[in-house]
């Protein structure tokens, strides 16, 4: 069903509060929620409703606190909340100190899921500072040539200042996410072959034997060494558990840099509007009609979204209201 974007906010905002969480709480998750529905990645948006208030309900939660400082580096207990809100009120504090000494690392434990990365990085993006963000979580990725479980899809990603197309990067070091097969399972279909397996490591299309089982890393080897530098980096450096249980003290770290450390903020924008530009412009391949810039397909569907609103499953609306 059709539904408008003031409806679907107030629609996640009144969801999440009555699991008893504050409306400014409730604001922050509902609107990366909405943000991925925008920009097209419904793996990562209200599909994850149901799960964000069944975790909130279990367990105890203290405040988002720094707990360690050092220099530039910052270490965040996230007190069991929302790994949502938890990267939100890190990457603030990143950017504050990124203004305000010129770069700064910030080291998250104690959290859950985060959802959608790219959402996190592009608050660096849009404040004129680099934002780039590593994230561990519950085992669901093989090594390479194996058939168990050990790392995370352990999301990396980059937001970039410029003044023409937003540079956005994200991606998952999965062959398939666990959103992926959320929506293979909502929709009753299979996975492509080679991606997955079940929970006995034989190969699997069925979406929700691979969720009980394990996926590939994306790209053989090198999405393998990704994700491992992703778990150390997001897990064992930053006091998150280096193999996290489901929901349970996953990791973050996030690194913001100011521009002008190094040359003026016009100046590093030209720059890197004039690389977009070689790249657009770049000699295509037969029946490319366009060269895209990573962010770039995501903006222009929310742009689309914003006007004439989104699509969401009606079953999943029902069981929202």
């Amino acid at each position: 069903m059709d539904i408008s974007i003031a409806d679907a906010r107030q629609l996640a905002e009144t969801f999440l509060a009555e699991s008893g969480m504050s409306p400014t709480d409730a604001t922050i998750i509902a609107d990366i929620l909405l943000e991925a529905e925008l920009r097209g990645r419904k793996t990562h948006g209200f599909i994850r409703l149901p799960g964000i208030k069944s975790r909130y309900e279990q367990g105890e939660r203290a405040d988002i606190q720094v707990d360690k400082e050092k220099g530039q580096c910052v270490r965040v207990n996230g007190g069991n909340q929302p790994g949502y809100l938890v990267a939100y009120r890190a990457m603030e504090l990143a950017i504050a100190r990124a203004k305000q000494t010129g770069a700064s690392i910030v080291g998250v434990y104690n959290t859950s899921h985060c959802g959608m990365a790219g959402y996190y990085v592009d608050m660096a993006r849009k404040a004129d500072v680099i934002g780039l963000l590593f994230a561990d979580c519950l085992p669901r990725i093989t090594p390479e040539g194996g058939t168990e479980a050990i790392l995370g899809t352990n999301p990396i990603a980059v937001g970039i200042p410029s003044n023409t197309v937003p540079l956005l990067f994200d991606m998952s070091t999965a062959a398939i996410t666990n959103g992926d097969l959320l929506v293979a399972m909502q929709g009753d279909t299979p996975i492509a072959e080679g991606l997955a397996f079940d929970p006995d490591g034989e190969p699997t299309t069925n979406a929700d034997a691979a969720l009980k089982g394990s996926v590939r890393p994306f790209g053989g080897h090198k999405g393998f060494g990704l994700a491992l530098i992703t778990q150390i980096l997001a897990g064992a450096l930053v006091n998150a558990a280096t193999i996290p249980p489901p929901g349970a003290n996953y990791g973050l770290l996030i690194i913001a840099l100011n521009p002008t450390c190094f040359v003026p903020l016009a100046q590093f924008k030209t720059e890197v509007d004039k690389l977009i530009t070689r790249v657009k412009a770049n000699r295509r391949e037969t029946g490319v009609e366009e060269i895209l810039i990573p962010g770039e397909r995501a903006y222009r569907q929310r742009e689309i979204h914003l006007a004439d609103g989104i699509h969401l499953d009606e079953t999943l609306v029902n069981q929202l209201t």
